[in-house]
């Protein structure tokens, strides 16, 4: 009798080259589909020259009103602030706004200089929002 012996079989290796691009391919699309920021709505109104009117037509103002002036004169490239022609560190914005609104201010108008950064103005604009005023304004030249 021939015995035939079984042939031994050698163990394949899976490649590793293909797995290491999928999962290279999977990391890279789960972090740019994912984000890291958190993102909140901002709602600005931009104030509008209103029309003339005759001042028997204007209802009374209740309380008074936050004018916030934003400037870039600085020389370190940091946003001066003006709030009711008291000069202010936008530190002190928050509570300085919130001190005003318990007096009775509702609304604020924020007015940015043409150099001041965009960025430094909706800063400014969400620490408002943050604030217990009610209403924020964004004039524009």
């Amino acid at each position: 009798m021939i015995l035939i012996s079984a042939p031994v079989a050698r163990r394949k290796r899976i490649p590793l080259t293909p797995l290491i691009d999928v999962i290279f391919i999977l990391i890279m699309f789960f972090l740019l589909s994912s984000t890291f920021g958190i993102w909140r709505p901002l709602s600005v109104t931009l104030q509008r020259p209103a029309p003339v009117a005759p001042a028997a037509e204007e209802p009374p103002r209740r309380g008074p009103a936050v004018f916030i002036v934003v400037r870039s004169g600085s020389p370190d490239g940091r946003a001066e602030l003006t709030v009711n022609g008291v000069e202010l560190a936008f530190e002190d914005l928050a509570g300085e706004l919130d001190r005003l609104a318990a007096r009775g201010a509702e609304d604020a108008l924020v007015v940015p200089d043409r150099g001041t950064d965009f960025q430094r103005v909706v800063t400014i604009l969400d620490e408002a929002r943050a604030s217990r005023l009610k209403k924020v304004s964004l004039h524009l030249d």
